[in-house]
């Protein structure tokens, strides 16, 4: 008969990762990324870490702090920029682009955005970054200010319509593609007599790539700024 082996001293196990701010946000940003944001609890954070919810209030004070500073970390990957009259529409689409696909790696995080106004120290930055980039355009303060955030929507919608795309199962170039043929088909099968317009521009309605969309609604915006400046 073998003898019982004998429990395994803690002294033989790996010692864990020492608890911080920036490891929960690692560890949330990582079931973000693979979950979405819905599956980031402070017993699902803390369970990655191997330890208890209540350790993690030390460092954050509830989920609501840990999605802004999770969202203050993914506005920080995004490149600011040096404004520049010569180039500040390019820069205003770059800009944009770069705070889209940050939101787009973390489903679900958009919606922090649309919940209350960016408060954080690198969301800041980019509000700020912006805004300078639209006065060395030429457009007025005011009118500015509000593109700020008029902006900000438009890269917040466009992240979410990703997510809910997502959460629909359209995640490949396949999925995708069916979805698009299943709304042409949607227009084009409506009756002509009550909605011939959506009927005769059905391929019209449903052309366009992601990226290709984006930019038209940022040109789109911003011609209208420009309209008005010269119109000052």
């Amino acid at each position: 008969m073998n003898a019982p082996t004998p429990p395994r001293s803690t002294r033989d196990r790996p010692a864990k990762a020492p608890l911080s701010e920036n490891a929960i946000v690692d560890a949330a940003l990582g079931i973000a990324q693979v979950e979405g944001l819905e599956a980031v609890t402070m017993r699902r954070v803390a369970a990655t870490l191997d330890t208890g919810a209540a350790s993690l209030y030390v460092y954050v004070r509830n989920r609501d702090e840990l999605r802004r500073t999770m969202m203050d970390r993914v506005a920080g990957t995004v490149s600011l920029v040096t404004p520049d009259p010569a180039r500040w529409r390019e820069q205003v689409y770059d800009l944009m682009r770069g705070f889209r696909d940050a939101l787009a790696a973390y489903p679900g995080l958009a919606s922090v955005l649309q919940a209350e106004p960016p408060t954080t120290e690198n969301a800041l930055a980019g509000a700020e970054n912006l805004f300078g980039i639209l006065l060395a355009g030429g457009i007025a303060s005011q009118q500015a200010a509000w593109a700020v955030d008029i902006l900000m929507l438009i890269v917040t919608a466009t992240a979410a319509e990703a997510d809910f795309r997502r959460a629909a199962g359209h995640i490949t170039d396949t999925d995708r593609d069916n979805a698009v043929a299943w709304m042409h088909d949607t227009f084009a099968g409506l009756p002509a007599e009550r909605f011939p317009l959506l009927v005769g521009h059905a391929s019209e309605l449903v052309a366009g790539a992601g990226d290709e969309r984006f930019r038209f609604a940022v040109d789109t915006f911003l011609d209208g700024l420009v309209s008005r400046a010269a119109r000052a």
